[in-house]
Order: structure tokens, then sequence, then C-alpha cells
């Protein structure tokens, strides 16, 4: 934490995901849907790898099951 090259951006991005989080379970959406990962621009496979495996766990994970609401 804190070592980003956009200064406190990492930290910055911590607290929005984890509001995200809260949020979904409140609308009752699995927060397994989403991930916060730290990859560097250096790091192509680990990113490749990271995407491929976020997109079978949320194929997994089946329909998010998101009702809209009515008028």
């Amino acid at each position: 934490m804190g070592d980003c090259h956009y200064l406190d951006g990492n930290v910055k991005a911590t607290r929005t995901f984890e509001m995200t989080r809260e949020l979904l379970d409140l609308l009752g959406i699995d927060t397994e849907r989403v991930r916060l990962e730290w990859i560097s621009s250096a790091e192509g496979n680990k990113f490749a790898e990271v995407a491929n495996e976020f997109t079978e766990k949320v194929k997994a994970l089946g329909p998010a099951n998101i009702r809209p609401q009515a008028a």
C-alpha cells in the first residue's frame, strides 16, 4: 500500500473496492463477482492468468439473478 505510481491511487482503489463490495452485498449480489488485484504493467502474463481465472470464476457462479425493480 502506498507504493503506487499515482501516489495514493492504490489506497483510494482499495477504499472504492470495499465500498463496492458492501453495496453489492446490500443488493444481494454475490461479492465474488468483483475482484481487486495488484498487477504491474510489466506483468502481462500474470494479468492474463488473473483475467482468465476470474472469468472462469464468474462463469461458475452462473447468472447474477438481478431483477429490475418495478416502477
